[in-house]
This record gives C-alpha cells, sequence and structure tokens, in this order.
C-alpha cells in the first residue's frame, strides 16, 4: 500500500488538473452539451486504462457513459459515479476552479467531479503497479440529479451482473463510508384557479396561490423527524400578473423517506393531501413518485464493509459508517441486494451551495481507499 500511496502523492497535482479541467465545464442536469463534454474526457481517461467504452445517448438529457475491463474471477465490481451537477449554465464564469490553501472550489468540485477523479486515479494506480483486480464495470449517469429516470435502467442492469458497488459521491470527513440513505420521490404540482382583477365585484377569481399557500403548510406538516419523513416545498411559481387573481400556481414536492417499508404509506399521503382542494373551485394536477428507493445496509454490505475497515487500517484511517439524508445511484443498488458501500469520494463541505469546496488532502488517501478495496477484491471473492 505504500508504493500505492507513494505513487498517488505524485500524481496529486495531475488529479488536480483534471479536476480544474472537469469542473470548469458547465455541467448542470440542463446543459446537455457539457455533460457530453465531461462524459467524453472521461471515457478516454478509461480508454487508456484499457476499458471497452459505450456512450449511450440521450437526446433530452446528459449522455451516459458504460465501460467494462475484464480481470480475475468472476465476479464484477461497479463503480458507480455521475456527470451531471447542480449548477446551471453560466456558473463557472462566475466561480471558476480554484485551489486555496488546502480547500478547491468550483461547481461540482465535490458532488461528484473529485469522486470521478479519484475513481480514475485507483484504476491508474492500480494498472500502473501491475496490481490483479477484479472485472470492473464503471457507469457514469448523465441525468442523476434529476433522479436518474433515464439511466437507472441501466444502472441496475450493471448492478445485477455484479457483486460489489462502490459509489463515488463525497464524504462530510476523511473516515466516513455510507451505507445507509433515504429514499427520494419528486412531484410536480399544478393548481387551477380563475382570473378575474382584484377588485371584481362579483368576486369569481380563484386565487391558485393561496391554494398553493395553504398546501405548502400541509405537505410540510407531513415531515416527521422521529419516523423518517422529510416533505419539502422549494421551488414555485404562481400568477399573470400583481393586480390578477392568479389563475394558476405551481410547485416541485421533494419527498424524503427513511426506510423502504414507509415509502408505499408516505407517497399515498402526499397523493392525498397534494391532490384535496381547500378552497371551492380548484382544480389539482399531480405528478410523479417516490422513483430512489432507500439505500438499506444488507449483511454482504457488511462483509464488504470489514473488508474497507481493514484496509483503512493499513492507510490510517479509521473507517466510520454513516447515514445520509440525500439518495445517490447507490440506491438503486442496495436495492438489488448488491454490496454497496457510498460515499466514496473526497471530504466536501458544503455540497451544492456557492462555497461548495473539497478538501485537497483527503484526494490521496480517499483515492488509496478505492484502490485498496479494489485490491483486496479478487482473494475476498
Amino acid at each position: 500500500m505504500e508504493q500505492m500511496r507513494t505513487y498517488l502523492s505524485e500524481k496529486q497535482d495531475e488529479m488536480l488538473g483534471l479536476l480544474e479541467r472537469l469542473v470548469n465545464i458547465d455541467s448542470g442536469s440542463y446543459c446537455k452539451e457539457g455533460i457530453d463534454t465531461c462524459g467524453q474526457i472521461v471515457a478516454q481517461e478509461l480508454r487508456t486504462l484499457g476499458f471497452q467504452v459505450e456512450t449511450i445517448p440521450e437526446t433530452d438529457w446528459g449522455n451516459h457513459v458504460r465501460a467494462k475491463r475484464p480481470g480475475s474471477g468472476k465476479k464484477q465490481l461497479f463503480l458507480s459515479a455521475h456527470l451531471d451537477t447542480v449548477w446551471p449554465a453560466g456558473t463557472v464564469a462566475k466561480r471558476p476552479f480554484r485551489v486555496d490553501g488546502d480547500l478547491a472550489y468550483g461547481p461540482g468540485v465535490g458532488d461528484m467531479k473529485g469522486g470521478i477523479v479519484q475513481m480514475i486515479y485507483a484504476l491508474n494506480a492500480l494498472q500502473t503497479l501491475g496490481i490483479e483486480t477484479p472485472p470492473v464495470s464503471v457507469f457514469l449517469t448523465g441525468d442523476e440529479e434529476v433522479g436518474s429516470v433515464r439511466a437507472r435502467p441501466y444502472i441496475e442492469e450493471e448492478a445485477r451482473q455484479s457483486t460489489w458497488a462502490l459509489v463515488m459521491e463525497p464524504s462530510p470527513s476523511p473516515d466516513a463510508v455510507v451505507v445507509k440513505r433515504w429514499g427520494i420521490g419528486a412531484f410536480n404540482l399544478t393548481i387551477h384557479g380563475k382570473a378575474a382583477h382584484v377588485m371584481d365585484p362579483n368576486k369569481v377569481g380563484i386565487n391558485a396561490c393561496r391554494e398553493l399557500a395553504l398546501k405548502i403548510l400541509a405537505l410540510e406538516s407531513l415531515s416527521d423527524p422521529l419516523t423518517g419523513v422529510k416533505v419539502s416545498v422549494n421551488l414555485v411559481r404562481g400568477g399573470e400578473a400583481r393586480q390578477v387573481i392568479a389563475p394558476e400556481a405551481w410547485a416541485n414536492i421533494d419527498v424524503r423517506v427513511r426506510d423502504a417499508v414507509s415509502m408505499d404509506a408516505v407517497e399515498d399521503r402526499v397523493r392525498e393531501v397534494a391532490g384535496r382542494a381547500f378552497l371551492p373551485g380548484i382544480r389539482i394536477e399531480l405528478e410523479g413518485k417516490l422513483t430512489r428507493p432507500p439505500m438499506e445496509p444488507t449483511q454482504n454490505t457488511d462483509a464488504l464493509l470489514r473488508l474497507a475497515t481493514e484496509v483503512g487500517r493499513e492507510i490510517n484511517l479509521d473507517l466510520q459508517p454513516i447515514e445520509k439524508g440525500a439518495g445517490s445511484d447507490g440506491c438503486f443498488t442496495a436495492a438489488l441486494g448488491i454490496s454497496t458501500l457510498d460515499g466514496m469520494g473526497p471530504v466536501c463541505l458544503d455540497v451544492c451551495s456557492d462555497t461548495e469546496r473539497i478538501a485537497v488532502s483527503s484526494l490521496v488517501p480517499r483515492t488509496l481507499l478505492i484502490a485498496g478495496i479494489t485490491q483486496r477484491l479478487p482473494s475476498a471473492a
């Protein structure tokens, strides 16, 4: 492991160079061109490492990248990452990649371009040092931040062919690995009222924005930290003009559920509350569902965690399994019973905020952890 640590330490500047290249491309979920460009860069890196690479085209969202490389044994390792970020076009121009001391900043630097760089250099170190690995499958999702709706069938296909999965989402601390995540759902709510002037003497107007305000309070009251339910309404629009009673209003509803057994009941309750009108004459349309199951640990996960813990001790990381409320593509692999460890990426602070940043000092140890786990898997099989 010390030889590999030395190799990766010598490559840290290269890692930062690739990270800068990726971060300085706008690749928000609605920036298809940028996502596809990032995918092309990563695809070329994987080809250099001996992978057979396929681009899976999408029309409206970013393309996905799938890559495979044979190895020792029949049991496959699945490395999961995503190419899109939450940041809209133009963000890079406002705050491009920069390094300040031990911190590297930029849109998507942690979620999850840093994890992609770690994955590439873990594979690079293993190949360069002639270290045996199991067969490896890599899948880079083009629409993860909007639910992996198009990517999910491909992710599940790769998972079914695999024994283990490592997910390159960022980590909140140097010693953390994620073994549990909450399930996620997204709903689109449209409320139809009736337009009228605010001073209309006949009072024929029906205010869709008022209905939405009541809905927000009712929906968010479904949150219960004790049972593990979180309902949030953070994106809303409504109305046509200041002096016109709003004929329509719209909202996106975010739903988080801690345990799989609660998913159906929570979804039913959200539909009931969102679909019931408070004001007479209101008409409601509701689309969406719970799309990402909770990631729950199994006995298989425990075995992979023990192996990772042993690797951690060798490289002076005291690994701690943690739970995260945010979902990931690891939710899909874990739901199929695949041994899954998530949060394998760099230490990241303020994820998805304007000050998102990673600890540069975490790049080499966390990359070494991925490489060490991968190295151990053929004998574990």
